[in-house]
């Protein structure tokens, strides 16, 4: 995972894999699995910091590609908590 000095957070495939692992194994959701992995990282974010998020295109292989929608709106759901207006469009 990365947030560049354009604001685009990257998510890669190991951030995807270690999200399912807390979900699978600890019964953590995905948006909690998502803060904790930004923890890890020294990711902060706060209103503005993201402008854009760029996932991979489909979940890693060996995990349920159905899934990956809710990856995805589980880390869409954490940026929009510190920052109402993003993925808004108006």
């Amino acid at each position: 995972m990365e947030l560049n000095e354009q604001g685009v957070l990257l998510i890669d495939e190991q951030d995807i894999c270690n999200m399912y692992f807390y979900s699978v194994h600890d019964g953590t959701a995905f948006k909690d699995s998502f803060r904790f992995e930004m923890q890890l990282q020294g990711i902060e974010l706060h209103p503005g910091s993201v402008t854009e998020l760029v996932h991979p295109p489909q979940m890693p292989e060996g995990y349920p590609e159905e899934d990956l929608p809710l990856v995805v709106e589980a880390v869409y759901a954490v940026i929009r908590e510190n920052d109402p207006g993003f993925g808004v469009w108006s």
